[in-house]
């Protein structure tokens, strides 16, 4: 049983993490319905952004985390107004390419000018251990949990009770439909951008201190867009099921099996979802005639 509890407390924090990704990932799906390729490295990005202010303009842990909040949503915006609103009538293979371009063009920029080794980053919180009842918590894991389910929330409300995230939800279901009600739907994509580049550096700020800064962070976007698929890649609470779901997965196979064959685990349910249920746990099946 002690094991088991173990566990859900490795895991489900794990899962957070690729939760706020696959977030981030699906709202742009969503939203624009391009596949952003170069998400994890503006996850990463924002940390080295939060790291900088604080190295050498001496800015203060929070002040610099909120500076790289609202920068990381200024590139978010510059690379819809500047990159993916010029190539809308593009085919869809164009602009997914361009996503992924500036993700590499950012890792490759990142490891020349701060160089390829990892960086120390400033935990959110104490790092304390707990022991209950024989099973150890971190308090980091416990902010990973808190903070992503206080995100999931705030993203929930305001999707279901706020004009501007109706607009946004009818945008996304209908574009035409929308702009005929004098919905802007150039402006909901640069707002779903915008709000995708906030959780990446909301993201970025939670999981540096666990995984090591380093260019090669922006990788577990891949494990983001296994939990999207997982949890069916047009659902935000899918999103979160899947990214706990994955997390488990793999925290599972670490212990019962080998902590080198949680990769493997991971991308072998990719495949299967993919094959046998490509519709995930909670999207929906889609019919097009052609």
């Amino acid at each position: 049983m002690t094991d088991i509890l173990q566990i859900l407390a490795n895991g489900i924090p794990a899962g957070m993490m690729y939760a706020l990704v696959a977030l981030g990932i699906v709202l742009i799906h969503n939203g624009t319905n391009v596949v952003h390729f170069g998400y994890g490295e503006q996850v990463t990005l924002a940390a080295y952004v939060a790291l900088v202010l604080q190295l050498i303009l001496h800015f203060p842990f929070w002040v610099a985390c909120v500076a790289s909040i609202v920068l990381s949503a200024l590139f978010g915006l510059l690379i819809y107004v500047g990159v993916l609103a010029p190539l809308r009538r593009t085919p869809l293979i164009v602009q997914v390419i361009a996503t992924l371009a500036i993700g590499l063009g950012v890792r490759e920029g990142l490891r020349a000018y701060m160089g390829p080794d990892p960086w120390n980053f400033p935990s959110l919180v104490p790092n304390s251990v707990y022991a209950i009842g024989g099973v150890y918590i971190t308090a980091a894991n416990l902010a990973v949990v808190t903070i992503s389910l206080l995100l999931a929330g705030a993203l929930f409300g305001f999707f279901r009770w706020s004009r501007y995230g109706h607009a946004i939800l009818a945008a996304c279901e209908s574009p035409r439909g929308a702009s005929i009600v004098g919905v802007s739907v150039r402006q909901v994509s640069a707002s779903i951008w915008v709000l995708a580049s906030v959780l990446a550096a909301v993201a970025a700020f939670l999981m540096a201190p666990i995984l090591t800064l380093s260019p090669e962070m922006g990788l577990i976007a891949i494990k983001g867009f296994c939990a999207a698929v997982l949890g069916g890649f047009v659902s935000l609470p899918g999103a979160i099921v899947g990214g706990v779901l994955l997390g488990l997965i793999e925290t599972t196979a670490g212990f019962y099996v080998s902590t080198a064959m949680k990769d493997v685990v991971s991308y072998a349910v990719l495949i299967a979802v993919v094959m046998f249920m490509p519709q995930g746990l909670l999207g929906k099946r889609q019919v097009k005639k052609v």
